[in-house]
């Protein structure tokens, strides 16, 4: 997991994001879903917030599922000019973290406050808590 997380880290910021949407993207249902999850005004993200959270979503995922672990590690591993993570984007929706942590997380807008439910409780030092600490702080919400 460390060598995914060094790769992470020298990855460059578009990759990052456009492989986090590439994931999503990936999904047959993410497209009618991704309409529903953004029904709702999103905050802008920044750069640097768009490159953060695509960061530790993917480390998360690869954390928590081995499956996308070896999604992730194989288009990591091919050569940067056979890649394309292009996936019509370059900019990050809190939509696709939000679709791709859907087994993880349970995620609610209610009275006008997001909730965010742990389907399973995360191993201590969890990446998956301190993903879920950016995204309440993009959102502008404290515990």
């Amino acid at each position: 997991m460390s060598s995914l997380t060094n790769q992470l880290s020298i990855l460059n910021d578009q990759d990052a994001i456009q492989l986090l949407e590439l994931l999503a993207q990936s999904d047959i249902n993410y497209t009618s879903q991704a309409q529903e999850l953004t029904g709702l005004t999103e905050p802008p993200l920044n750069a640097k917030q768009q490159t953060e959270l695509a960061r530790t979503t993917l480390a998360v995922i690869a954390e928590q599922d081995s499956q996308q672990l070896e999604t992730i590690q194989a288009l990591l591993n091919n050569s940067p000019s056979s890649r394309s993570f292009d996936g019509g984007t370059t900019v990050l929706s809190l939509a696709a973290v939000i679709w791709l942590l859907r087994t993880q997380v349970e995620i609610k807008y209610k009275d006008g406050k997001w909730e965010f439910l742990l389907k399973n409780k995360p191993p201590k030092n969890s990446l998956l808590v301190e993903l879920i600490q950016k995204i309440k702080a993009i959102l502008g919400q404290s515990d």
